[in-house]
């Protein structure tokens, strides 16, 4: 499947600098509980791949915390992606992908995936041409993680 980034989402994007500056953040509270449920929370070093991760707003409340996250930041638009490399941040990897096209591996592993800004069926919809698997409390597992979005459970 090769992902295209609708023309309304490339055009509106484009000034990335001024989203970044006018967007709010997220909660802290809201980001140590989606940590705690992934089981990631107090886990130094763990791996969190975050999809749409855009100019970085959740990133860099991930970067913040005391765990020192390994975070693999995948974004499919190139001036969203611009921005969050530009505030070099540590222990962060900018990739250019999307969640039907994520830039990863076979080999490679994560203790966790998040996706701070998608719902459960823009998810569901860019995961359509792999199999997806659920566990026993109905949430999606990707490459055997827990996938959970700051928009409420898959």
């Amino acid at each position: 499947m090769t992902f295209v980034l609708p023309p309304t989402a490339q055009k509106g994007f484009t000034n990335a600098t001024s989203y970044d500056q006018h967007r709010p953040s997220y909660p802290s509270a809201a980001v140590s509980s989606l940590l705690e449920h992934l089981g990631v929370n107090g886990q130094n070093g763990a791996r969190i791949l975050e999809v749409g991760a855009g100019t970085g707003k959740f990133t860099e409340l991930l970067v913040a915390r005391e765990e020192a996250f390994e975070i693999l930041a995948v974004e499919p638009h190139a001036r969203m992606r611009e921005e969050l490399e530009r505030k070099r941040l540590k222990g962060v990897t900018s990739l250019e992908g999307n969640s039907a096209a994520l830039p990863l591996g076979s080999g490679d592993v994560v203790d966790a995936v998040v996706a701070a800004q998608k719902t459960k069926q823009q998810v569901l919809d860019g995961m359509a041409e792999g199999e997806v698997v659920k566990n026993d409390r109905g949430e999606v597992l990707l490459h055997g993680v827990t996938f959970l979005s700051w928009t409420g459970k898959i």
